[in-house]
């Protein structure tokens, strides 16, 4: 993900990932924190690129 430089030290992307019995999903936030302290929170697409990376890590952790 790509941001404005100016508040791209403030710029988070944060992906949860729930199983359940057939398959995982995935639900991205981005949260920016604000000037005041408070954070702004808005959900995004989960990229397909991260989605295969979380996929592979798990299925490698179930194996071990």
């Amino acid at each position: 993900m790509s941001a404005d430089p100016r508040i791209s030290d403030s710029l988070y992307q944060v992906t949860h990932v729930t199983l359940d019995e057939l398959r995982l999903h995935f639900e991205t936030e981005v949260v920016v924190s604000l000037d005041d302290g408070r954070l702004a929170v808005r959900e995004a697409p989960t990229p397909v690129a991260e989605r295969k990376a979380l996929r592979e890590l798990i299925y490698a952790s179930q194996a071990a």
